[in-house]
């Protein structure tokens, strides 16, 4: 299957979520272009809510200005692109410096209710939007070419124009078609037959609109309709083990890519298709999508006894069950002995049957490797440990002193906590007179622990017969009894990590101490930074990620919470 990996090369996932128009029945959609078996799609299928609109063009009014000037010094200071490249990225800024609300932007050709879709035509990538304006675009492309001094080189296939970026090799392509613009990308001989099957000009027997593929994601998964797509790694798989037929054999040839599968292995193509099956699929969309708060999620889908398995290797992780803490709060599930029965599991599977395919000969060496390392005993503390909670609740800078003021807490979940806080006595002589019982209550630890030079704050130590809890700082003891006391979510969320919008307040103040001892040429890109950062904080209340174990696979949600 190492022929497979160069048409893989060709295979990019879609990230992008933005504002977009409710799709209408007709042949103008952009998802009206996507083949229905394209492995890979993101698009939108209805407008963004008026009050997103409405907080986005807020915050554009503030971000714009500052971010035109970082992106403007960054091009000054830059070396890597050739001279033409930097004056075309130079002109581009300047048609956008000023333009810092919505209707500014219109005069470009942008078009904030703009459908968008990005999707793989075969497996190369194509991206089509919605433009407000195409003459407003085309005037702005003019406008480009007069501050650069010459033109951007286009091409022609049929009737359809574009422009076109690239070298020798591989050619990026930019063409309106109608009130529509499309990029994709070709081999710089790519005949006819490529360019309009990349450009839409021949459109696919079934399209993925009509086909409801993300239309069945988002009821499945419980996606609004502001966004959803998804990455297939068994469709990829299968495109790659077989003989590559329309679409796909036009572009193979144009990409000099092998067309004979015949000579790969039975066993390669069995076995690959096999492990796609295992994770077929990635999909991802927006379930909240308005202020105050967007909710992103993502799902890596496995089978359904990988599931089965994972969720019940990955406990959930300490303090999860309650709302998250501080400026930054981080909670981790290490449940050592059930993930190593779990890994356990798959090296015995493996070994009972390993992989036939060549290429596949390092993962039965891996899984080998990993079964007699994971063999030995794990010896306690680390056979008794769960979980872990760290959280930040204060890190404000001094003015007398180089160690900011500081207040945390951690939580290590373990199934025998007297053992591990007696072990620690043992290797640390300072601690061999505490007395300490599972109580829950707070005892102070020794200062001697740590040099006085260090100037770090008072530390307690408190247990319960589940887990051991830490505090530092001035008055930080009495908050870990609802430290204790916070309990681990109802389902395998095997990670979380969250953070305050303060957060980014905190790290201007640490840039400006950092920016007061730079040099004179360094401030003022650094200052720029500092002013984003103060914008975010009032952008953004909190963040937070979270990881799951679920019966469809591992499953991860971002939330944010938005400021005004």
């Amino acid at each position: 299957m190492n022929k497979a990996a160069r048409y893989a090369v060709l295979a990019l996932s879609a990230a992008i979520l933005g504002a977009c128009a409710k799709p209408q029945p007709g042949t103008d959609q952009p998802l009206a272009y996507a083949p229905a078996d394209t492995p890979y799609a993101w698009a939108n299928l209805e407008p963004q809510p008026q009050a997103m609109t409405d907080w986005s063009q807020r915050q554009l009014q503030a971000v714009m200005p500052i971010v035109i000037d970082l992106y403007d010094g960054l091009l000054k200071q830059q070396k890597a692109l050739g001279e033409r490249e930097t004056k075309i990225l130079a002109a581009v800024l300047d048609e956008l410096r000023g333009r810092d609300t919505f209707a500014k932007l219109r005069e470009l050709g942008y078009k904030p209710d703009a459908r968008v879709a990005i999707y793989g035509v075969g497996l190369v990538p194509v991206l089509r939007l919605d433009l407000g304006d195409a003459a407003a675009f085309k005037a702005m492309i003019a406008r480009v070419e007069g501050k650069v001094g010459e033109k951007i080189p286009t091409g022609k296939t049929g009737a359809q124009e574009y422009w076109q970026f690239g070298d020798k090799d591989v050619q990026v392509a930019v063409a309106v078609q109608g009130s529509q613009l499309v990029a994709t990308l070709w081999p710089s001989d790519a005949n006819d037959t490529v360019k309009q099957l990349l450009l839409g000009i021949t459109r696919p027997d079934k399209n993925l609109f009509d086909a409801g593929t993300l239309q069945a994601i988002a009821k499945k998964y419980n996606y609004s309709p502001y966004g959803e797509g998804y990455l297939d790694f068994a469709a990829i798989t299968q495109r790659l083990s077989n003989m590559p037929t329309g679409a796909d054999l036009e572009i193979a040839k144009a990409l000099k890519l092998p067309t004979d599968v015949a000579k790969d292995s039975p066993a390669c193509i069995e076995e690959a298709r096999a492990i796609a099956q295992k994770f077929p699929r990635i999909v991802a969309g927006a379930e909240t999508y308005a202020p105050p708060q967007l909710r992103i999620a993502m799902q890596l889908e496995t089978e359904p006894a990988l599931a089965q398995a994972l969720m019940a290797a990955l406990a959930p992780a300490p303090g999860t069950g309650a709302s998250a803490e501080g400026l930054f709060d981080l909670s981790l599930a290490t449940p050592l002995l059930k993930l190593k029965e779990f890994w356990l599991t798959q090296a015995d599977a493996v070994a009972a049957k390993p992989f036939a395919c060549p290429e596949f000969a390092d993962l039965n060496t891996a899984f080998a490797k990993s079964k007699a390392q994971l063999g030995a005993t794990i010896p306690p503390p680390f056979s008794d440990l769960t979980g872990v909670r760290m959280t930040l609740d204060k890190l404000e800078p001094r003015k007398d002193s180089r160690v900011p003021d500081v207040a945390s807490r951690m939580l290590i979940a373990t199934n025998n906590p007297l053992a591990a806080v007696g072990m620690a006595q043992m290797a640390l002589p300072q601690l061999k007179d505490l007395q300490i019982t599972t109580d829950g209550k707070p005892v102070a630890l020794p200062a001697s622990l740590l040099p006085a030079s260090a100037q770090l704050p008072p530390v307690w130590l408190a247990l319960t017969d589940k887990a051991i809890a830490l505090a530092a700082g001035q008055g930080s003891e009495a908050t870990l009894g609802a430290y204790f006391a916070a309990p681990p979510g109802a389902t395998p969320v095997f990670l979380r990590v969250h953070f305050s919008g303060a957060l980014y307040g905190l790290l201007g103040k640490y840039a400006d101490l950092m920016q007061a001892a730079m040099p004179a040429e360094q401030k003022a890109r650094f200052g720029t930074q500092t002013r984003l950062f103060g914008l975010y904080e009032k952008m953004i209340r909190s963040g937070e990620f979270i990881f799951e174990a679920n019966a469809n696979g591992i499953g991860m949600r971002e939330t944010v919470d938005l400021g005004e």
